[in-house]
């Protein structure tokens, strides 16, 4: 295996602001990512804050967590790290999509893993590598399906069905083992036959017996691959941790408008500077979900009551309040809210992001201040395309470099234009301006000599005319398809294999297309490659497998 750096493409948005330009990265973040300095200044900041909540009881509630499953010996030193007070932690987090989801969530958890191991080594004191699963999420759309190709090495989308599409949190979502188990086997009926078939679903099967729910599966997902590196889980939506969470929860509530106002004064900073706001502001919003009747329901703040969006349920501001405190377990965060509620929680060094919440994070420095709070240093997580020999060789044959990874599909239709007679389609155009010169010269007669509706008709028989040339032109291009259909389905493997339904491979196959052709040894060449060969810059990394 060996990696290979390449340079995004760079695109007009808030990512690429983050990347390229030093003002914008620290005017609307709190520390700026590229300077060195940046980490000592966070760690100082760390040190003299006051913790909203207690570390040994944040500690108690993971550990909690952990148990009975997601147990192993470098979680459990890692337990007893977090409970030291001048420890502090990289976090990044996910949705819990089936299997761990795409790619992308072993990347994050891979940079999670690799960020900690490094900055203690900097900082001499204990970094330890922990993963936020949104369990409080409900788009069940996001997570009720994996993304792998077939034997014609197609992308293929297997959707688990069920019957309950309410919006409830992932977490409540309970995993019918008998009905998991056959979705498995239809799984392996849709991918090639392997070597290592075997192998993952053996693997899966064990991960869903005596499986509660959604997000404990993906734990145990994640445990397998990284347990033996100290990554911590925390589910969002673990009952417990929201009984930890009843002050901060209070502190928003009664900092509601002030944490919008914030957010929309950074919002128009953005429009200012002609970017556009990655959040939907939607007027009046409290940014913290309720659950009613089992469903999350976003509130609002209106006419000095919190009420939920259709208005039939409403609070005063010490009703909700007195709510929280006695079932916190009804209440979590929003896209703005969440990243507060991780910071309120713990002592962060680093947070890991995708594009996405890099360009969300940019609304929300003012408003971690209006909860006592500052953010932490936010970086990238790794950005990586899986090449194995068979891709390789399609690059080779069709003369194409690794920067041109992005623009596989443009390649592909240049290539087919230049497979045509150079001179394909002027010999049409002669055709149609010789046929129809000699045809208006007969229908300019036909007028003179009988007059009649003659020009109308000749009018439409010309439209026919060129109708027939232009499906004799198509049949010519379609033919020079024909004759070249075996390279054409090279081309297609390869677009395929790297830029499936037009996004990056990270960003839609799941790690069982790569379990079942590669096995999964590149998870742990990822975590040990050296950090001269992993930069955290935006750069995509080619591992060749």
């Amino acid at each position: 295996m060996r990696l290979q750096k390449i340079a995004m493409t760079k695109k007009s948005s808030i990512f690429d602001e983050f990347l390229h330009d030093r003002e914008f990265a620290g005017s609307f973040y709190q520390y700026h990512p590229w300077r060195e300095e940046s980490i000592y200044e966070r760690a100082r900041d760390l040190k003299i804050s006051k913790p909203a909540v207690s570390r040994q009881e944040l500690v108690r509630v993971l550990r909690s967590y952990h148990q009975p499953d997601l147990v192993h010996h470098e979680v459990e030193r890692n337990l007893n790290r977090l409970a030291e007070e001048d420890s502090m932690v990289v976090i990044g987090g996910q949705q819990a999509g089936l299997l761990g989801g795409p790619l992308y969530t072993f990347y994050k958890a891979i940079t999670i893993v690799r960020l900690a191991k490094q900055a203690e080594k900097q900082l001499g004191k204990p970094v330890i590598p922990v993963f936020w699963i949104a369990g409080e999420d409900h788009d069940l759309e996001e997570v009720n399906h994996v993304w792998v190709q077939n034997g014609d090495k197609e992308p293929v989308k297997h959707r688990l069905e069920v019957k309950d599409q309410r919006k409830i949190p992932i977490s409540r979502r309970r995993l019918d083992e008998k009905q998991y188990r056959d979705w498995l086997d239809q799984l392996a009926g849709i991918l090639p036959d392997r070597p290592y078939k075997e192998e993952w679903l053996a693997q899966c099967k064990k991960w869903g017996m005596g499986t509660r729910s959604w997000t404990r599966l993906f734990a145990k997902v994640l445990n397998h691959f990284f347990g033996p590196y100290g990554l911590l889980l925390v589910d969002s939506h673990d009952e417990n941790l929201r009984r930890l969470e009843v002050p901060v929860l209070k502190r928003m509530i009664r900092q509601s408008r002030a944490i919008a106002r914030a957010v929309q004064n950074a919002s128009g900073r953005l429009i200012g500077r002609g970017l556009e706001v990655p959040v939907d502001l939607k007027e009046d919003q409290g940014n913290l979900f309720i659950q009613i009747d089992g469903e999350r329901q976003l509130l609002f703040q209106k006419g000095g009551q919190w009420t939920t969006k259709d208005g039939l349920k409403k609070w005063s501001e010490d009703e909700l309040l007195s709510l929280v405190e006695q079932e916190p377990a009804l209440f979590s965060n929003n896209v703005i809210t969440r990243p507060l509620m991780q910071e309120a929680l713990f002592p962060t060094l680093y947070f890991v992001a995708g594009p996405g919440e890099i360009a969300y994070w940019s609304l929300l420095k003012e408003a971690f201040y209006e909860l006592g709070l500052k953010m932490p240093v936010v970086i990238p997580r790794m950005f990586v395309t899986l090449m194995d020999k068979a891709l390789e060789k399609r690059m080779d044959e069709f003369a194409l470099g690794l920067e041109e990874l992005e623009h596989l599909k443009q390649k592909k239709m240049k290539w087919i234009d230049e497979q045509q007679p150079p001179d394909l389609t002027d010999r049409f155009q002669e055709a149609v301006d010789v046929i129809l010169g000699h045809h208006g010269q007969l229908v300019g007669y036909l007028h003179q000599t009988i007059g009649m509706n003659m020009k109308e008709i000749g009018k439409k028989n010309e439209e026919k005319i060129k109708a027939q040339i232009d499906y004799l032109h198509r049949f010519a291009k379609k033919s020079l398809e024909e004759k070249h259909r075996a390279s054409l389905r090279k081309w297609d493997e390869l677009i395929h294999g790297i830029y499936p339904n037009d996004k990056p491979q990270e960003r839609v196959y799941n790690m069982i297309w790569a379990w079942n052709e590669h096995g999964m040894d590149w998870v742990d060449f990822l975590l040990r490659a050296p950090s001269s060969e992993v930069r955290l810059d935006g750069s995509v990394h080619v591992l060749l497998i």
